[in-house]
């Protein structure tokens, strides 16, 4: 006599807020939101959690909007508390973060580039352009002749001119070397990036100064009370799963997150 076993595949577990259920559906049309988070389906279902619970407060609360996502604004206006920044945390976190607060560098380059780019280059390519840095240490006047002559990018065109740069207008290891560099002449190594190997001249550089405070005061209050809005909007959440009959889904991780350095602590 043969058994037939039947297998049935155990669905996710019914998520619940307080006794009101999120659809199913609900939660597979919020998956498209997130569905490149490590676990969209988790991702998507605290989504829901949040905005449940928020929806369910604006209700107790009496809270008529044209909107959920305006009732919802209304909640957390009515229910968090957003004290002002001071002039102290604003001078404290402009004192922690000084290099944040600089005018920019300025960098007039040159260079040549060789076809180096990892496993699809012949090893003479490398060798050619060493042999090229040593030529221009002795004799720096034929760097156009030989970016010419040379390079294979776009700018052999003008010998080798890319003209003003700024962080952000190159790859950032091409940025580090310049920074690194910090002043006018050949760099005295090749600089790898990922479209290969430079050697770069720097023709002149106009390094950045650091802005006063007067001028930043504005700009890190904003920051600031931006970064507290928050810190109090994950407060008061935390707060509300606490308080509610929440099954279904684990959100015991929903802690309250340190001020980070330099940022306003209470």
């Amino acid at each position: 006599m043969n058994t037939v076993v039947q297998f049935y595949r155990k669905g996710p577990p019914n998520v619940v807020i307080n006794g009101e259920q999120i659809p199913e559906a609900a939660i597979a049309e919020a998956m498209i939101d997130y569905a490149d988070a490590p676990k969209p389906r988790e991702a998507a279902v605290r989504s829901l959690v949040v905005r449940t619970l928020l929806r369910q407060r604006a209700v107790a609360l009496q809270i008529e909007a044209e909107t959920e996502e305006a009732a919802l604004e209304k909640v957390l206006e009515r229910e968090v508390e957003m004290p002002p920044v001071s002039d102290e945390e604003i001078r404290r976190y402009f004192d922690g973060n000084r290099k944040k607060f600089r005018s920019g560098d300025l960098f007039e380059v040159r260079h040549i580039l060789f076809d180096t780019k990892a496993g699809d280059s012949d090893p003479e390519v490398l060798k050619k352009a060493e042999r090229a840095l040593f030529h221009l240490k002795n004799d720096p006047a034929s760097f156009e002749r030989v970016a010419r002559e040379e390079s294979i990018c776009s700018s052999s065109k003008t010998g080798g001119q890319l003209g003003q740069i700024s962080e952000g207008a190159v790859v950032p290891e091409f940025w580090s070397a310049l920074t690194a560099f910090g002043k006018t002449g050949l760099l005295p190594q090749l600089v790898e990036s990922r479209f290969g190997h430079h050697v770069v001249q720097v023709d002149r550089v106009a390094l950045g100064q650091d802005l006063p405070f007067e001028a930043v005061e504005a700009r890190i209050r904003v920051f600031l009370a931006q970064l507290i809005e928050q810190r109090k909007h994950q407060e008061y959440l935390a707060r509300l799963i606490e308080q509610s009959d929440i099954r279904g889904v684990d959100l015991s991780d929903q802690k309250q997150q340190p001020a980070g350095p330099g940022l306003p602590a209470e």
